[in-house]
């Protein structure tokens, strides 16, 4: 027995609401935890700046994947000057100097023979990894809650940010997936 959608029967078109944002939300989670494993593995090419330019190429993808769905237009640009600002953000203060022995350090030290690949090889992994699942919850939420690309405003979210980093670098030493 089929039931028909009134114009007053709200109780359906909220079913149907509850109903979409959970299946966002299941999607969205599984766009982040595929890239963030795929982040983690651009870490293991032993090639500077090459590394680099995979990791945010992953990063990218995820950020178009994820405003596929739920419907925001996605600019490679913006997402660009995203991640460089969340950059910015985790690279900054006492936080930021601690990653940076094990980000960008380790990246610098690719170019040292045997024991600046072996270094790099042991942290980038968990860094890329760690970003890029911290980049993807900041904007599963962000975006669940309306906002866009271009409205997306990295100083605000900067706490959120670093909140869902150590998430992530916690997810990669337990030997979890995001």
């Amino acid at each position: 027995m089929a039931r028909d959608n009134k114009p007053g029967d709200v109780m359906g078109a909220e079913t149907l609401e509850v109903l979409k944002r959970r299946k966002q939300h299941r999607l969205a989670s599984g766009v982040v935890q595929r890239n963030t494993l795929w982040a983690a593995t651009t870490g293991f090419v032993p090639i500077p700046v090459v590394d680099s330019a995979a990791t945010v190429a992953v990063q990218l993808k995820m950020l178009a994947e994820l405003s596929d769905v739920y419907g925001v237009e996605f600019n490679k640009s913006s997402g660009k000057s995203v991640i460089a600002a969340l950059t910015a953000c985790i690279t900054s203060g006492v936080l930021g100097r601690a990653l940076l022995g094990t980000g960008i350090f380790s990246n610098l030290a690719k170019v040292m023979p045997i024991v600046g690949s072996t270094l790099s090889i042991v942290t980038m992994p968990g860094f890329n990894a760690a970003f890029t699942y911290a980049l993807g919850r900041v904007f599963q939420q962000h975006y669940a809650a309306g906002g866009t690309l271009t409205n997306f405003d990295a100083k605000k979210a900067e706490a959120e940010f670093r909140q869902k980093f150590k998430d992530g670098l916690k997810f990669e030493r337990d030997g979890k997936t995001a």
